[in-house]
């Protein structure tokens, strides 16, 4: 596996031709997610070695990554970061207003939600 790459300032993305529009409350792994996909990739692993963009820091929460996320998908920074889990140190994670731990807190498995599944079936086929 590729060693992770870090997220420099003064580092910018040019946006992919093919974005996904950010949902309100859609985290940046989330976010991410879909752009892979979008773009044909085989995962977020994948697709970040193939662009060569910080998937660590981003999933950190790191604002260098996610203002990275947001130029890739055209989006605002602001919103992203409002709406993305950001590691705070000792195995503890803050999601809004909400704080986690690393053992309430699982990403390994895709969840959707099947109301927003439905809601974008007209526009995503």
């Amino acid at each position: 596996m590729a060693k992770s790459l870090p997220a420099l300032r003064g580092t910018s993305f040019t946006p992919l031709p093919l974005t996904v529009p950010h949902a309100a409350f859609e985290p940046a792994s989330s976010l991410l997610s879909r752009l892979a996909a979008r773009n044909g990739a085989g995962s977020v692993q994948q697709f970040c070695g193939d662009i060569a963009f910080p998937i660590d820091p981003l999933f950190r929460g790191e604002p260098v990554a996610i203002v990275h996320l947001a130029q890739l998908a055209v989006c605002d920074p602001a919103a992203l970061g409002k709406v993305s889990i950001r590691h705070l140190g000792r195995n503890r994670f803050r999601l809004r207003d909400e704080i986690a731990t690393t053992h309430s807190l699982h990403r390994s498995r895709v969840r959707v939600c099947p109301a927003c599944v439905r809601s974008e079936v007209p526009a995503a086929g």
